[in-house]
């Protein structure tokens, strides 16, 4: 069992590509991204992918950029803590892993030995998918697509949601300006937004949720529900066979929300962090 690390995207691919695709809804992320650098879409920036492999076979692939802890897949547990040995040795500073539960806590049980830190868990996430949306009743108004001259209300939500969320992985304006030229916005409006959802990223048969805000003075109303039924509706009805999200496990509000819209339990995995022992 060894670690590979691939220079370039389509590299990964040629490697991990039938793997990840045999679970394409739980390794929507690392899949899409790297789908997406070759073609362009996602920079490379400093991306790094990496695949522990044994006799040619990838068990578990993972991806790395210094400013994004580490992302891994499901794997087994000694490929987890390998991949904790090969990055240690080359990127000490690391301080923190995202990853499937087994395979994240190997990782992280295998960094506190190297490094003498402390593990701290930042979050639990639930993956869901959804196929059908449920008939349920929405709140008031509608769904609407942002454009770019909704980018400063879009630009205060997404930064509002990064800071309620304790989000470790970062956002920038160019990327949200990106995203509004995708079309990859969407507001629920009454008489004005209310409620806002991005369709982040997708894979041939899955498109993903990535971000549902509600400004506090807008909260309580159904307004979340809405933008994010409407939103998944929009990746159905574009042909994907499922829509998908993660949710943060200690949010049952957010938990109940998505269940109640057709959202299905997938796979549970932990956000650890590492602090430095004083």
């Amino acid at each position: 069992m060894k670690v590979n690390q691939y220079s370039h995207a389509s590299e990964f691919l040629d490697v991990t590509s039938d793997h990840l695709m045999k679970n394409e809804t739980a390794n929507s992320i690392i899949y899409s991204y790297a789908v997406n650098q070759t073609k362009g879409i996602e920079s490379a920036r400093s991306t790094r992918f990496y695949a522990v492999v044994e006799d040619d076979r990838p068990l578990l692939p993972a991806m790395f950029t210094p400013e994004v802890w580490p992302l891994l897949t499901e794997g087994p547990d000694e490929a987890a803590r390998l991949l904790a040995r090969y990055l240690f040795a080359k990127h000490p500073t690391i301080t923190g892993v995202t990853g499937p539960k087994d395979a994240s806590l190997a990782f992280a049980d295998e960094w506190e030995g190297l490094s003498r830190c402390d593990l701290e868990i930042h979050h639990n996430t639930r993956l869901y998918d959804c196929n059908i949306v449920a008939d349920i009743k929405l709140a008031e108004g509608n769904g609407r697509q942002a454009t770019l001259g909704d980018f400063e209300l879009v630009k205060k939500w997404r930064y509002a949601f990064r800071e309620d969320a304790n989000a470790p992985l970062g956002t920038n304006d160019s990327q949200i300006a990106d995203h509004l030229k995708q079309g990859r916005y969407y507001f629920w409006v009454t008489d004005q937004p209310v409620s806002m959802a991005l369709y982040v990223r997708e894979t041939g048969n899955t498109g993903m949720i990535g971000v549902v805000y509600t400004p506090p003075e807008y909260r309580n109303h159904g307004y979340a529900t809405a933008v994010t039924a409407a939103v998944t509706q929009v990746i159905l009805d574009s042909g994907k066979k499922y829509a998908t999200l993660y949710t943060d496990l200690d949010n049952p509000t957010s938990n109940s929300i998505y269940m109640k819209i057709g959202y299905r339990p997938i796979m549970d995995s932990t956000v650890w962090k590492f602090v430095p022992n004083q």
